[in-house]
């Protein structure tokens, strides 16, 4: 298949859309427009033009764009058909368009979509002009306009959280009507790539690699495929041959055709397996699939796969003991350590450019799992080829958050084709481990007094996609999965796998220490972005004091004038330092402080129960508009101080310290790889340098061990400088013994002491 891009300069037209303007009468009736840029959003190319500002996450700027929600958009652009291509037939391909739209080809109507998540291809061949230009024009009309039109019965109006938002019935990213980490961004555009495709006349349109079994030394593989094949030719000599390689382990299988649909079985001798970060070499195999027709090649794809297992072993209730949530990866259990990925930017065309970035802070910070939150779009290859290749298993929801969505046959099929369309595109990735068919749906039901089996979405129709397109996948049916049994009881807190959120107090209070859930896949803690980045979205004038500050209030994120997040955020420092006053450098650094100790304190609290406990994905690693929030790097990519505590707190191999308990405060040694460990460790009071600890340990591969105890009370607030070497490495970690308040002045010199020995640049006070 040959490829054509038709990105680059478009038109970009735009009108009320109580008005219905033909593609071709845009002219005449003097419609506007502005030169725009595909991938892009509409909003951007406003900016470009001087209609909109040019920063729209400065201040106030955003909410202006909410006027042109009710507009309507015409992209054009005009390209020659392709020479020597007589006899093909040519394919237009959209990799992403938000998201009711018409595609008009030189006047003719070739295709609607309506679905901004998903891929779209129209055949054009009998729309193409082969003498002269072809005009292309994609008509996109108002979400509000086409929401409004709809009829709702009352289970949408009570099952919603946010049902007066207007777009729990669009296949449009849900967190674009507003979320708590999201400005309201109701946008349009043309987001992804668009191609032209001239197409083989034999062309492969799927492929699917399986890990069927793994002995000792044998990968047993299956290659599945379908062709599409004229049918005057399937009789014919067609051979398809699949090969591969991954270093020095290599493959090659070939069958003849009988068919358009057929499957190869295959053993790789010796293969290198796929493994999550820290427990083995992320190996990806880069394979080519070849058609010969009678002898002679006719088409070629390439793809790649890794030959892994992946297993969930799970109960739907747990009393904290026994009950189960634990991923098993090639017969391993694996502890994970991860983040909630969240939108990369408001507006998707800007996501593939913060890719690289992002994954590299993934995998620095010491994460082997990310979990895609289901309020977001679906990433595209290039984010799970950089998980493929960097141990990083991935969590994928489906694009459904915080809602009871439609039950009408008619959105069930909708999901149904997103789901096949998502499912098919990505099934190859070694790194997904688990499909979850939504975030926190089963919990709305179940607030409602409702059984959530009664969603067939994640019931019925999602289940079944799996099945049929991507065998021995895990799956659940929602973030967090509340079972019938759970609901007929009203016993919330058996869930096996919570998000656990909780009022958001003291990070140390019972809520967060005696959760029974094995698996944690959200919890977060606030903590302000950097002075200099705050400047950097709020005008000046409203930089300081935060009190009743609409901008702050706005980036934290609120459309609705509500400041709890900024209230929340100054408790928590008055929970930990006292009732200070501070000035907006000491907001910053004290509500970072905060967030820091609250997340090290999560994960650690997590991985010193192993194996009870099995994982913990916090909320989040990044923001996707500049604001005040729980993720722990800036929409600049600036590093909170959480970062870098969570970094040590992540090592694969790690010592840190429990809670106070009979006395004495217990020191643990976790080692979720697969080495032995064996070294030397030490406890150090930070301030006086006397060493209240030390000696020797040997840790099991996959092991947890309590090294020692210290006698320790509560009433003594220390900062405990844990270190260790193995291996001529050093490893380091920090603890601070007490109750709040800590004094802040004290805290100060701490954090100091903790940035000399662990190493990091901070430049928060």
């Amino acid at each position: 298949m040959k490829t054509i891009s038709l990105n680059g300069k478009w038109k970009l037209w735009y009108y009320e859309s109580e008005h219905d303007i033909a593609v071709t009468d845009l002219a005449a009736n003097a419609i506007p427009y502005v030169d725009a840029t595909v991938p892009g959003n509409v909003e951007l190319d406003l900016s470009a033009a001087g209609i909109l500002p040019a920063d729209l996450f400065k201040g106030m700027n955003i909410t202006e764009a909410e006027k042109f929600e009710t507009y309507s958009w015409v992209y054009e652009t005009s390209f020659e058909t392709p020479k020597d291509t007589c006899g093909k037939r040519i394919r237009l391909a959209f990799g992403g368009v938000d998201c009711f739209a018409e595609y008009w080809l030189n006047g003719q109507l070739v295709g609607r979509s309506s679905n901004a998540m998903i891929e779209h291809e129209f055949d054009v061949t009998d729309y193409l002009n082969h003498i002269g230009a072809n005009t292309l024009f994609v008509k996109i009309g108002s979400p509000l306009k086409e929401a409004y039109a709809k009829s709702y019965d009352m289970y949408s109006a009570n099952m919603n959280w946010k049902a007066d938002e207007g777009g729990f019935g669009i296949r449009k990213p849900p967190h674009c009507y507003g979320w708590d980490i999201m400005p309201r961004a109701v946008s349009a555009g043309l987001w992804r790539d668009v191609e032209l495709q001239v197409m083989d006349e034999i062309h492969i349109s799927q492929t699917y690699f399986i890990t069927g079994l793994l002995s000792k030394n044998t990968a047993h593989m299956r290659f599945c495929y379908e062709l599409d094949i004229p049918f005057s030719l399937i009789k014919e000599n067609i051979e398809v041959v699949v090969r591969g390689k991954c270093g020095n382990s290599t493959f090659e299988a070939s069958r003849k055709a009988h068919f358009k649909v057929g499957n190869h079985y295959f053993d790789i001798p010796d293969p290198k397996l796929w493994w999550p970060n820290g427990y083995g070499e992320p190996n990806v195999y880069d394979a080519e699939i070849i058609v010969l027709l009678n002898g002679e090649e006719v088409t070629r794809q390439s793809a790649t796969f890794g030959i892994r297992i992946a297993e969930l072993l799970r109960t739907d209730t747990t009393d904290g003991i026994n009950g189960d949530f634990r991923f098993r990866i090639n017969g391993t259990d694996i502890m994970c350590r991860g983040t909630n990925w969240v939108p990369l930017d408001a507006y998707h065309s800007r996501d593939a450019e913060r890719y690289d970035d992002a994954i590299a802070l993934v995998k620095d910070v010491g994460c082997n799992i990310v979990r895609c939150w289901g309020g977001n779009v679906y990433e595209d290859h290039k984010f799970f080829d950089l998980c493929d290749r960097n141990g990083i298993m991935v969590w994928q929801d489906f694009a459904m958050a915080c809602a009871a969505y439609p039950q009408d046959a008619d959105f069930l099929e909708q999901m149904r084709i997103e789901a096949t369309s998502v499912v098919r595109k990505l099934r190859n990735h070694p790194s997904i481990i688990l499909w979850s068919g939504d975030n926190e749906c089963d919990q709305l039901f179940y607030q409602r007094g409702q059984d959530p089996e009664i969603n067939l979405i994640t019931r019925k129709i999602l289940p079944e996609v799996i099945k049929n397109n991507q065998l021995n996948m895990p799956y659940i049916a929602s973030s967090p999965y509340i079972s019938t049994e759970v609901c007929a009881n009203r016993d919330y807190a058996s869930l096996s796998e919570d998000h656990t959120w909780g009022t958001r107090d003291y990070f140390k209070s019972s809520y967060y220490t005696s959760f029974k859930a094995h698996f944690v896949s959200e919890c977060g803690y606030h903590g302000c972005p950097s002075v200099e980045s705050i400047k950097k979205f709020i005008d000046e004038d409203y930089v300081w004091p935060c009190d009743n500050n609409e901008q702050w209030i706005l980036h934290s994120s609120d459309q609705k004038n509500d400041p709890w997040r900024v209230v929340l955020m100054l408790n928590q420092i008055k929970q930990l330092f006292g009732d200070i006053s501070p000035n907006l450098e000491e907001f910053v650094l004290f509500s970072q402080v905060s967030q820091a100790e609250a997340k090290k304190f999560f994960i650690e609290n997590v991985r010193r129960q192993k194996p009870v406990k099995t994982g913990i994905i916090w909320w989040n690693l990044l923001d996707g508009w500049p604001q005040m929030s729980d993720a722990v790097v800036d929409y600049y990519f600036d590093k909170k101080l959480a970062y870098h505590y969570i970094k040590n707190s992540q090592q694969p191999f790690c010592i840190m310290c429990g809670e106070l308990t009979d006395w004495n405060l217990p020191v643990y040694a976790v080692n979720d790889t697969l080495e032995p460990r064996v070294g030397t460790f030490s406890v150090r009071d930070g301030e006086s340098g006397e060493v209240l600890a030390e000696g020797d340990f040997s840790i099991e591969i996959n092991g947890n061990e309590r090294i020692c105890d210290i006698p320790i009370m509560y009433s003594e607030q220390r900062l405990l400088l844990l270190t260790w070497e193995e291996n001529g490495v050093r490893g380091f970690n920090h603890y601070i013994c007490g109750t709040p308040p800590f004094s802040a002045e004290r805290y100060k010199k701490w954090l100091e002491i903790i940035r000399q020995e662990s190493g990091f640049e901070y430049a928060g006070f």
